[in-house]
């Protein structure tokens, strides 16, 4: 481009941007604080579920049972049992209730299998002891415990652990997926 053109386009634009004005930039955009994303129904269903646990009677969720403890879900093969007692699972977490009052307990047992059944932990293990120094020597969480998880969605089967992982003052927890 010449410099008479150059010139001449400078002219040109000097002509036609007479008698305007600037638009006036007096707005903001708005300040939105970031969206909370703490899964607030989730933690309320949690919660909800957590006092109709515990409100439940505790007799009503005390199992008889023998030496060992052993419970699967309907619809689930027994050969998973097996497998449990076997160590065939890698036990990935546990809970030990030993010097728990039996409503202690049950919110520890509850929001430890919850937890890890969001963490997608497979195999736990849950020391509630023999009983030996509860009133009577007799066992007392032991025979709650098969009722708590038994009414847990997530626990697929409990079986008492081996003699060399606690034996009849233990049990081993296999996690799942509920079923539809």
């Amino acid at each position: 481009m010449s410099e008479s053109d150059n010139k001449m386009e400078h002219a040109m634009h000097k002509l036609l941007g007479q008698g305007v004005k600037p638009l006036k930039q007096n707005r903001m955009t708005p300040y939105r604080p970031p969206l909370d994303a703490t899964p607030k129904q989730r933690l309320l269903d949690n919660a909800r579920v957590m006092e109709e646990l515990l409100a439940e009677s505790d007799e009503s969720a005390s199992y008889e049972s023998g030496d060992e403890l052993k419970f699967l879900r309907a619809g689930y093969s027994s050969r998973l049992l097996k497998k449990l007692r076997r160590g065939d699972y890698s036990i990935q977490d546990e809970l030990d209730l030993h010097g728990l009052i039996t409503a202690d307990a049950k919110q520890a047992t509850h929001e430890f299998v919850n937890e890890c059944a969001r963490s997608k932990v497979s195999a736990v293990r849950i020391v509630h002891g023999k009983g030996r120094n509860s009133a009577g020597r007799k066992p007392v969480l032991k025979n709650m415990l098969i009722g708590w998880l038994s009414k847990n969605q997530h626990v697929v089967g409990v079986v008492s652990t081996p003699a060399n992982d606690g034996g009849t003052g233990a049990v081993y927890v296999l996690l799942g997926k509920p079923k539809p």
